[in-house]
């Protein structure tokens, strides 16, 4: 295939970004959080949460799928974001992950293309999800590469619950 990466089919021009061996980090977590307006502006809703790290538990059966969440031991970590409605289902968001209650641990990231909200699942809530890219960040993170998806649920008193799947790539 002309302008292929040998290895998997990867357009050259990708594969020739590739630098040095990174260490990737692969991770879940639970955020929950509160969603406030920001005055002056109402297509903007700042989001602040905390999370717990937990361990994702999915068995397939004949049945079906069945999952489980369970918190784990550990530091929290800490969410900040700014969503902007550009449109009746989408949205842009930024914002920090901080890891750890005093650490200098944080990850950047923004919405790759735009997210999509949807308000007909049910009653009173909103559900959503985005992609998102790393752009940074500061300490374990100031080299950080990668991708985190964002699927929450936002109920009408605001309260934000969002399952995030992170593959984060760092220098080694």
């Amino acid at each position: 295939m002309p302008g292929a990466s040998a290895s998997a089919g990867i357009p050259a021009s990708v594969s020739a970004h590739r630098t040095k061996c990174m260490r990737k980090i692969l991770y879940n977590m639970h955020f929950r959080s509160q969603t406030s307006p920001v005055v002056d502006h109402s297509e903007v809703v700042r989001t602040t949460g905390s999370a717990t790290g937990c361990v994702v538990s999915t068995m397939i059966r004949p049945s079906g799928v069945q999952a489980d969440i369970k918190p784990s031991d550990g530091d929290l970590a800490f969410f900040e974001s700014e969503l902007r409605v550009t449109g009746p289902d989408g949205f842009q968001e930024d914002g920090t992950i901080t890891i750890g209650e005093d650490s200098e641990h944080l990850l950047r990231f923004s919405t790759v293309g735009e997210g999509h909200l949807t308000a007909d699942v049910e009653p009173g809530m909103m559900t959503g999800t985005a992609s998102w890219k790393v752009d940074g960040g500061e300490g374990q993170f100031a080299a950080a590469r990668g991708f985190i998806t964002s699927t929450f649920t936002i109920n009408d008193t605001g309260e934000r619950s969002d399952f995030q799947c992170g593959l984060i790539f760092l220098p080694e």
